[in-house]
């Protein structure tokens, strides 16, 4: 007999796995136990494979079924063996055990917290992401996407640094190049997404999606904290991704598509980006030469006799426009030369659209909540492109597309944009400073010269004998600069005594216009600058008349950047009165030291909450209170030792004389009748229409418990305990409200409002800051 017969009848040892989970687990730790052994090391997987079969068919508690059901006895001994299945040494252990890891997980709210708190679980399952084992990697990375599905698992596994061996993981596998990556539109519901598809290899997308899904839920602060390497590689996917084409029933390449959106991409890499500038910035004496010149009186001379009252030309002079001094030489020299197929080639390509953000929003992953999935979708027609024309003697105007106002349009209707150009339309791009590097340059130089938050730009290329908007105003200053070609302007006088607010409605602003002798026209050629106020209206187009120029018939079309200094209610004159009262109060705050009893208390809030509406009341009647309040740009630091001689400079002295006319104004024009009758009607009503514009003011810094109650997003709860306190009171209520006016006007100290005004400016630049760099990060092609 053939002496190997014996062993080839005995053969291999087989296991039979026991269904019941009690004898299931005994064998479980009997094999753990042993794990060393080849023998546990092949039975192990399988045994956890039977688990892991039974955890996902396991019915829900509502039904309640004892024989399936997982024990809570058996479900912490599970867990107490997962630490040690999870060592990379035995790949398929570890990475069955993280599958293990992933499904108790997705079994309850109870259960996934229970794992998130398992201190031995939680690092063990963050050193298999960095084993360097693929299997084990990827089954770590789903373990992670099953965990994060709650809360307190995204916050557990941060402060487990799994980000942070993510990133490193993912930056060891983007070191090789990229296979190749693809995108798929689809559509969920109203919205637009498209999943992102790659090669063969899904690993380097796993963990992409797992930190980026640790990423897009995390504080402000723990972003702060992240490396800029790991966003190198992302703008090089993205790039990639916006170059690719989608290929379905491709015979060549087979592109696989997991559960990560381009969207979810676009937000990981404006989180990583929004507080790195990705732009060099224009100072704000390079902005003041390149517009104004060097001498600083001709800087002086704009603000006190043009500033929001008229019109000016700086023409070029012997200045060439692309002068290599010039703040927008190199902006000229990226279009100069093209043809007009290549500008629109060039402003048009890759265009996303820039959600907007709420004027008074300061937390910038408020608005990230709020436009999630919104991030990198096609441009919105109204919003982020305009294609448009004046015609006829009424001179109407006609839009391209009359049914996509508010709607998101293709990369088809972007490219027959290039026949509407043809066709008398004027292509009209906003936003450009969250598009371009070298605009955003500029619109950071030009927000410090003025003192203000953020400037906004727009980019018009109008074709020869052409007008595209017709005749409007603005609620904003701008700045024409014209870069490519010519065009004639016509600007009219204010339409209104009041200058226009931001936000406000705004009309075509051409009533009690006479457009023979009340307008006044310039010529704008390349490397001209026109500033037209706030409020003026104003046309321009490509219809240049003879003798009028010297323009050539082949540069008869024109391309020119608008510049526009947005006054944000805060940063106006009233809103400077505002903080004058909030900087006042908390001063006196301070001072008083006296315990003062908590009605009484809450009726001085509420006063002064009260003078706060006057105010308004009597900026909606003088004009010098809806002017720029400009003291961030020319007030002096204060020096008592030098007083006299920072007084001597002229544009701050005209900020302290206005500053002083305003207080005089609040003093003998603010009246108690006119704003409690505004607060009552408010509060009968329970209505906030008259009282929206307070909503700013809960960025001021507050002290105390009775400021602590107001909510400024429902003013009229503000005024309610006044209206219940003092109904058939008026008497009463009028003397305490004239005695704390009187006190405030009295009181305030320039100097002190000038750093509350100076703190919330930086807020506010901080917010419109990360905005911009975000924005920048996803589509930036000059």
């Amino acid at each position: 007999m053939d002496s190997s017969s014996p062993r080839k009848g005995r053969g291999k040892r087989k296991t039979t796995l026991p269904h019941q989970p009690h004898h299931l687990f005994a064998q479980l730790l009997a094999a753990s136990s042993n794990i060393h052994t080849p023998f546990s090391q092949s039975l192990l997987p399988k045994l956890l494979k039977t688990h892991l079969s039974n955890i996902q068919n396991t019915p829900s508690p509502q039904q309640k079924n004892p024989q399936f059901f997982p024990k809570s006895t058996l479900q912490d001994s599970l867990l107490s063996l997962l630490p040690c299945l999870l060592q990379p040494k035995y790949p398929k252990i570890a990475a069955c055990s993280a599958e293990i890891v992933g499904a108790l997980a997705l079994c309850s709210f109870e259960l996934n917290a229970r794992i998130a708190f398992d201190e031995e679980i939680m690092c063990a399952l963050v050193n298999a992401v960095a084993s360097g084992k693929k299997r084990v990697v990827m089954g770590a990375c789903n373990a992670m996407l099953d965990l994060s599905t709650t809360l307190i698992g995204r916050e557990r596994l941060r402060e487990f640094s799994a980000v942070e061996k993510l990133l490193s993981v993912f930056c060891q596998i983007a070191a090789f190049p990229m296979k190749p990556v693809s995108h798929c539109g689809r559509e969920e519901g109203t919205s637009n997404y498209s999943r992102i598809g790659f090669v063969e290899d899904n690993l380097q997308f796993l963990v992409l999606e797992a930190v980026s899904t640790l990423i897009n839920t995390c504080s402000a602060e723990f972003l702060e904290k992240l490396s800029g390497t790991f966003l190198c590689y992302l703008k090089d996917l993205w790039a990639k991704l916006q170059d690719s084409v989608f290929q379905i029933n491709n015979q060549e390449k087979r592109y696989l598509y997991n559960n990560m959106t381009t969207s979810d991409l676009a937000e990981t890499i404006f989180r990583l980006s929004m507080n790195y500038g990705c732009h060099s910035t224009c100072t704000s004496d390079a902005v003041k030469r390149s517009i104004f010149g060097s001498m600083e009186s001709d800087f002086e001379h704009f603000m006190l006799s043009n500033w929001e009252d008229s019109p000016i030309l700086f023409k070029t002079k012997s200045r060439s426009p692309d002068d290599n001094d010039s703040i927008f030489s190199s902006l000229v020299q990226h279009f100069k030369s093209r043809t007009i197929d290549s500008i629109l080639d060039s402003i048009l390509g890759g265009l996303f659209s820039c959600p907007p953000i709420a004027s008074d929003e300061l937390d910038i992953l408020t608005f990230l909540k709020e436009v999630k999935g919104g991030l990198a979708c096609p441009i919105v027609y109204g919003q982020d492109i305009r294609v448009v024309k004046t015609v006829g003697i009424l001179k109407e105007e006609v839009h391209f597309w009359t049914d996509y106002m508010g709607y998101s349009i293709g990369k088809d209707h972007v490219q027959k944009c290039k026949g509407a150009y043809q066709n008398g339309y004027t292509i009209a791009l906003r936003g450009m400073e969250f598009r371009s590097r070298k605009i955003a340059a500029i619109a950071d130089g030009l927000e410090m010269l003025f003192g203000q938050p953020s400037v906004g730009a727009n980019l018009y290329l109008t074709p020869p004998r052409s007008q595209g908007l017709t005749r409007h105003y603005d609620d904003h200053c701008v700045f024409v600069c014209q870069l490519l070609g010519s065009k004639k302007w016509s600007v009219f006088p204010h339409s209104g005594v009041q200058l226009p607010r931001l936000y406000d409605p705004l009309g075509v602003g051409s009533e009690g216009t006479n457009d023979a002798c009340e307008k006044k026209q310039f010529l704008l050629r390349e490397g001209d600058i026109l500033y037209i106020p706030r409020g003026c209206p104003h046309e321009a187009d490509t219809v240049i008349n003879e003798g009028e120029s010297h323009v050539e018939e082949a540069t008869g079309f024109s391309l020119h950047l608008t510049l526009g200094i947005e006054i944000e209610p805060p940063f106006e004159w009233e809103g400077f009165a505002h903080i004058a009262l909030h900087c006042w109060n908390e001063n006196r705050k301070e001072t008083t030291h006296d315990p003062i009893e908590s009605t009484l208390q809450l009726a001085n809030v509420t006063f002064i909450n009260l003078l706060h509406v006057a105010i308004r009341v009597v900026g909606d009647n003088d004009p010098t209170f809806r002017r720029a309040c400009m003291v961030a740009a020319f007030s002096l630091p204060f020096d008592s030792n030098c007083q006299a001689k920072q007084s001597l400079h002229p544009l701050d002295m005209d900020q302290r004389a206005t500053f002083s006319y305003i207080i005089d104004k609040i003093n003998a024009g603010s009246c108690f009748l006119e704003a409690f009758e505004i607060v009552e009607a408010a509060v009968h009503g329970r209505n906030d229409d008259s009282l929206q514009w307070m909503r700013w003011l809960r960025h001021l810094p507050r002290e105390g418990a009775a400021d602590e109650s107001i909510d400024y997003n429902n003013p009229w709860k503000v005024f309610e305990n006044l209206v219940l306190l003092y109904n058939g009171r008026t008497e009463e209520a009028h003397a305490a409200f004239a005695h704390i006016k009187s006190q405030f006007c009295e009181g305030v100290i320039f100097e002190d409002v000038c750093n509350v005004f100076d703190t919330l400016l930086k807020k506010y630049r901080r917010t419109r800051k990360q905005y911009m760099n975000g924005m920048l990060s996803l589509r930036c092609n000059y």
